[in-house]
């Protein structure tokens, strides 16, 4: 299985919790957030001293998971592709964008968009197919 990382850097990163609310609101969902234990003195190229860290789950949005890991200067989303719909991984990613964080990709268009605002065929869009 591969894991895919995302880094969205910052001038002052948010907290978890800020995260969580700024995704809930975006999607119109209720994600779920389990924070890790994390050693200190840890650097990461890209988001610098690792923070916190935690796994956002989202029973709503087919099962979804990824992980977030919050340091001085970035924040790293992680998740495997057939454990995370598409939907969920670009929210999270608009969620840091409209926290402030800086990434250079285009993101899917329905991202602006709720959940419950979807089409069928929207929520099918790139599920499961890697």
């Amino acid at each position: 299985m591969a894991i895919i990382h995302y880094d969205v850097t910052f001038e002052k990163c948010p907290s978890l919790n800020q995260i969580k609310d700024k995704l809930d609101s975006r999607m119109g969902l209720r994600t779920h957030l389990v924070k890790d234990s994390i050693e200190g003195c840890h650097e990461w190229p890209h988001i610098g001293l690792v923070r916190e860290s935690g796994t956002f789950e989202c029973d709503e949005c087919d099962d979804s998971d990824l992980e977030m890991t919050v340091g001085s200067s970035g924040v790293r989303i992680s998740c495997v592709p057939s454990s995370t719909h598409p939907y969920f991984r670009e929210s999270a990613l608009a969620a840091l964008i409209d926290l402030g964080g800086n990434f250079e990709a285009k993101l899917h268009p329905y991202i602006a968009k709720r959940w419950s605002e979807l089409s069928p065929a929207e929520k099918q869009v790139g599920w499961r197919t890697h």
